[in-house]
C-alpha cells in the first residue's frame, strides 16, 4: 500500500472527539496488518507486539476535531465546536451529520451584501447548519449531543502533497504505521492510536497508566509555513520531522533522533518550545511514575480546518526516523 493509499483510508472515517467508536470498523481493520488489536474503556485503539527488552509506547491520536448538536429547529440545527475548530473558516462549509443515519448539512452564513462589512465569525464556537429538514423529520434521525463532522475530502496536491480532513491526525497515525513497516527489532511495541486529544488527552492519560512502557514516542502535525504565517513559528513542508525540544521531554532521546537524522541522511527541523507540547506527550510523560518522550511532528498547513495540507515524503521520512530510533534506543 503506498502512503498516499494509506493515508486516504485513514482520512475516511469521521471520528469527532468522544465519537471515535463510529471509525474503530474502518481502522481497526487496517491497523490488524500491523499486529494484535485492541480498544479499551477510553476509546483508544491499540495495536501490540509482542518482543524482549525495552517497551516502546508510540502514539498518535486517533479522534477529530468536529461539532454537537445542541438545538434542533425548524429547517437548521445548532451546533457548538467540539476541539478547537478554526470557526473563521466555517462559514459555508459542509458537514455530515451523525445521527441515526448521516444527514448531509450546510453551515449558515450571511451574504456579504447584507454584513455592513461586519465580522460575522463565531466568538463562542456556535454556528447554525441548514439541513433542509422540518423539525418533525430532523428530529426522527437526529438527537441533540449528536455529533457532526466535516464533509470529506482528500486531494492530491501537485505530486507529493495531500489536502485533506483529519490528517490531524491521523498522518501521525500513518507514520507510526509506516515506521512498523521499516523497523527491524524484537522489542516490545505498543501503538496506542489514542482518543479524545483534541479534547484534554483523555485517551492518551489513561492508556500511558495501563501500558508498562519504557519510552514513548509521540506523533502529531505542527505548523508549516505559509506566506502570511511567521516562519520563526513555523516548520517547513518537505523539511522532514520536527523533533520536539521540550522542558517535559528527555532530551537525551531528543538528541539522539537529531543524530540518527544525520546519520541516515533524513531531513529534520528543530521544534523548540518553551514549556508544554500541546500533544500527548504531555500526558504520558507524568503518566504513573513517569515515562520520558519524545515528540516527532508532521509540518502541516491549515490546521484545525477540512483542507488540511501535508507532504506525503514528511510522512515517510518521520517513518524512518522513527524506525531507526526504535532500532538504536
Amino acid at each position: 500500500m503506498t502512503t498516499i493509499e494509506l493515508l486516504e483510508k485513514l482520512t475516511s472515517p469521521a471520528g469527532v472527539a468522544g465519537e471515535e467508536t463510529s471509525s474503530f470498523e474502518t481502522l481497526k481493520g487496517l491497523v490488524s496488518l500491523y499486529g494484535k488489536v485492541s480498544t479499551d474503556v477510553s476509546g483508544n485503539i491499540i495495536v501490540q507486539r509482542e518482543g524482549t527488552g525495552k517497551h516502546i509506547l508510540l502514539d498518535a491520536h486517533l479522534d477529530t476535531i468536529g461539532f454537537v448538536i445542541t438545538e434542533i429547529m425548524d429547517g437548521f440545527v445548532r451546533l457548538s465546536k467540539v476541539g478547537g475548530v478554526d470557526m473563521r473558516t466555517v462559514e459555508g462549509m459542509e458537514i455530515t451529520i451523525h445521527g441515526t443515519e448521516d444527514v448531509y448539512g450546510v453551515i449558515c452564513t450571511v451574504p456579504p451584501h447584507l454584513s455592513d462589512g461586519e465580522s460575522r465569525v463565531s466568538t463562542d464556537g456556535t454556528c447554525v447548519a441548514d439541513t433542509g429538514l422540518t423539525k418533525e423529520e430532523a428530529e426522527k434521525i437526529i438527537a441533540v449531543g449528536d455529533k457532526a463532522s466535516f464533509k470529506k475530502s482528500f486531494e492530491i496536491l501537485g505530486e507529493n502533497r495531500i489536502s485533506a480532513t483529519y490528517l490531524d491526525d491521523r498522518a501521525g497515525i500513518a507514520v507510526l504505521l509506516k515506521a512498523l513497516e521499516y523497523v527491524n527489532t524484537d522489542k516490545k511495541i505498543t501503538l496506542v492510536c489514542s482518543a479524545q486529544e483534541e479534547t484534554g488527552g483523555t485517551g492518551a492519560t489513561c492508556a500511558g497508566y495501563n501500558i508498562d512502557a519504557d519510552l514513548s514516542v509521540v506523533v502529531d502535525v505542527s505548523f508549516a509555513t505559509t506566506p502570511d504565517a511567521d516562519p520563526k513559528e513555523c516548520g517547513k513542508l518537505n523539511g522532514g520531522a520536527m523533533i520536539g525540544f521540550s522542558p517535559i521531554l528527555n532530551r537525551q532521546y531528543s538528541e539522539m533522533l537529531v543524530n540518527i537524522a544525520k546519520e541516515n541522511d533524513l531531513p529534520f527541523q528543530k521544534e523548540v518550545m518553551g514549556s508544554r507540547t500541546g500533544t500527548n506527550a504531555d500526558h504520558i510523560t507524568i503518566s504513573k511514575g513517569g515515562i520520558p518522550s519524545v515528540t516527532v511532528s508532521i509540518p502541516q498547513r491549515y490546521m484545525h480546518t477540512p483542507i488540511e495540507v501535508v507532504d506525503v515524503r514528511d510522512i515517510e521520512n518521520c517513518a524512518e526516523l522513527i524506525a531507526r530510533f526504535i532500532e538504536r534506543v
